[in-house]
């Protein structure tokens, strides 16, 4: 019942239009029964009673039933596939709108093969739960009830004995249906690694090349692919053993028709035109019978769906935070922070505190994997600190509105995202209200004019995904760009210039120095040459600030940094 439950909900915008599909199937069912009920008149009045003068008009009414059928069928086949394909777009676009909601940490932990799968291959599957399952329940058991109908008017007997097989293929089918649901389930599990792996080709694909591990990549796609086959033909042999079980269980029941009825032309009790309306009846009625056993089997597919579905759609939201910040003036201070990743118990941060001052640039150092871009990432509220607070102006992020929080925050990376969109809208990205001069503006104070003008379509050049039309050094012009435009009081660069040659890194290190100017920066970087100009340089170790201080005084004292700065200058 929880699954009738879970599928009304979903359906329950749709009804007019389902409605109206009803409606037409129930003509379609009726015009059925129509034909089956015709086939005793035709036989024994036209035929058998020689009533010759009928046979000008029995072609005709042929003609018009079947017409007539093909017309509601078609009416009501427009409706439900409407009703599903709205279905469809409708459960994608809140799909989207909830992955863009989820936590960063949502992401670390499942994979982009499985969510893509979910909102493509899982949601997809939504369509034939109305256009063709849904459907099928509609039209075809209507069209059982009026042939049963008919059949029992005629001749009752020869019904019920048509029926004794019925129970069986009703407890088949939900028994191999609870089969198909669980390989069902597998198989989608199985397609999303296929999906994972085609992302991964697709964006290391130069990774692939230059180590030569085309082959090695493709033997792995193609053990995934082959787990993929075997399981989806699991569910195919029990979908096709259940309609083999009733189509041996529709044989039977028309051969002791035909047998018992065949007993009665012959002992007189029963007329031809009786028979046959009967064994049409019943012939026509086993074919929607078959129909529903697959639908319900068909159901239990989508079912499996629905579940991976719902556990997407149950993952909780980021905090939104219920107060708004208009403006940063005071200070950013962590106050005994410590942070472990959801799901592990290893601490990357621990018990940090630190204030950082409006306007001040602070540079944080520290080798690899130390908890550099983990501290700065719980400034934006990409992560909630496990324990101790995070402060701006004196207010926990943690009750902060996380878009008003966002938008006094600019972030450079080194992991450069850009969209396969054209540059113009790469770059206004953080500003969408900004003019064109704005956007050429903020271009050139990241140096990345001149490039854009010896494109062939300049600003509205597609860089392709991920913008990969362009050299690293590009890339990353663009997204310093993207951070001038939009202004915000809070500039956190992380690893800002490290795709970048001298040349270059020394035009927007000075565009940089420009942009810091009365703003309050967070420098993460490796080359420590980069950050000697910084007002406090942190000193990162196993997730604590173990030092702190100006360039020169740390030059001299802390022997970590000396062996840094030499190490990475």
């Amino acid at each position: 019942m929880g699954a009738v439950k879970r599928i009304r909900n979903l359906t329950r915008p749709y009804w007019p239009r389902i409605l109206g599909g009803i409606a037409f199937g129930l003509l379609v069912s009726g015009i059925t029964a129509a034909i089956a009920w015709a086939v005793k008149p035709a036989l024994d009045e036209v035929l058998v009673g020689k009533k010759y003068e009928y046979l000008t008009f029995l072609p005709l009414g042929i003609v018009v039933l079947f017409s007539a059928k093909g017309f509601f069928s078609f009416c009501q086949a427009y409706l439900m596939r409407s009703a599903a394909m709205k279905l469809v777009r409708e459960t994608r676009n809140t799909l989207y709108h909830h992955i863009l909601r989820l936590p960063i940490g949502y992401f670390h932990k499942e994979s982009s093969g499985v969510i893509i799968s979910r909102i493509i291959n899982d949601v997809e599957s939504l369509n034939g739960l109305v256009s063709d399952f849904l459907k099928t329940f509609i039209v075809e058991i209507p069209t059982v009830v009026f042939l049963l109908g008919v059949a029992f008017y005629r001749r009752w007997d020869l019904t019920l004995l048509s029926l004794l097989l019925l129970p069986f293929i009703a407890y088949s089918t939900r028994k191999f249906g609870k089969g198909i649901k669980r390989k069902r389930k597998e198989a989608q599990r199985k397609l999303s690694f296929l999906t994972q792996r085609i992302g991964e080709t697709i964006f290391g694909a130069r990774i692939i090349k230059v180590f030569n591990r085309e082959e090695t990549l493709e033997e792995k796609f193609q053990n995934d692919n082959k787990k993929y086959y075997r399981e989806f033909m699991r569910v195919v042999r029990l979908k096709e053993f259940t309609r083999l079980v009733i189509d041996v269980a529709t044989g039977l029941g028309i051969a002791g028709v035909l047998w018992y009825g065949s007993a009665l032309i012959i002992q007189g009790s029963m007329t031809t035109g009786v028979f046959a309306s009967v064994l049409v009846a019943i012939y026509m009625m086993f074919s929607p019978v078959k129909k529903i056993g697959e639908a319900y089997t068909g159901i239990q597919e989508s079912r499996a769906s629905l579940e991976r579905i719902d556990t997407l759609l149950m993952a909780e939201h980021e905090e939104k935070g219920e107060i708004s910040v208009e403006r940063f003036r005071e200070s950013i201070r962590f106050e005994q922070v410590s942070f472990s990743f959801p799901g592990t118990t290893t601490q990357v941060l621990r018990e940090v505190n630190l204030e950082i001052r409006a306007g001040e640039v602070i540079a944080i150092v520290g080798r690899s994997g130390v908890g550099k871009s983990t501290l700065v990432d719980l400034i934006p509220k990409f992560y909630l600190p496990t324990s101790g607070r995070v402060m701006i102006d004196g207010t926990d992020i943690r009750r902060i509105n996380i878009h008003s929080l966002r938008y006094l925050i600019g972030i450079v990376s080194q992991d450069i995202i850009l969209f396969n969109d054209s540059l113009r809208e790469n770059i206004g990205f953080g500003n969408p209200g900004a003019s064109e001069q704005d956007i050429i503006e903020a271009a050139r104070m990241a140096y990345a004019d001149e490039f854009i003008r010896e494109l062939p379509e300049q600003y509205n050049t597609i860089i392709g995904d991920r913008g990969l039309k362009l050299s690293g050094g590009q890339r990353q012009r663009i997204a310093i760009a993207r951070a001038i435009l939009k202004n915000s009081p809070i500039l956190i660069l992380d690893e800002a210039t490290s795709s970048l040659d001298s040349v270059s890194e020394a035009l927007v290190q000075k565009a940089l120095d420009e942009l810091m100017q009365g703003r309050t920066t967070i420098v993460i970087a490796h080359r420590l040459s980069t950050v000697k100009n910084a007002d406090r340089i942190l000193i990162v170790e196993q997730g604590s600030i173990v030092d702190t201080g100006r360039h020169e005084e740390l030059i001299s004292k802390n022997s970590t940094y000396r062996a840094l700065y030499h190490a990475f200058s």
